[in-house]
């Protein structure tokens, strides 16, 4: 892997792993029972989704993918996962985990 893969990919995780992050204000314990139970909720859906996506490259390349490129697409499937979570719970659809 070059640098400049290496910096994108530790860029893509670091921005997921803030996007995870169910912030509950002024309390540490009740941020991390939100988070936990946010990751415990979608993580599933994340990692269903990036086995498919993985098996269907796999099967049009006719190869197996390199685990950086494996993580690129969890992580890229894991943020699209968010931000369409995010989009449900500060429309007011969803109730705040706490």
């Amino acid at each position: 892997m070059k640098v400049k893969e290496k910096i994108t990919l530790a860029l893509l995780t670091i921005l997921y792993l803030l996007m995870i992050v169910s912030y509950v204000p002024g309390q540490l314990v009740g941020t991390l029972k939100a988070t936990l139970a946010h990751i415990m909720v979608t993580i599933p859906y994340t990692v269903g989704l990036t086995i498919f996506a993985v098996s269907i490259m796999q099967k049009i390349v006719g190869q197996k993918l390199l685990p950086d490129r494996v993580a690129r697409i969890y992580l890229t499937v894991g943020l699209m996962a968010e931000f369409v979570y995010a989009i449900y719970h500060y429309s007011q659809q969803g109730q705040v985990m706490s």
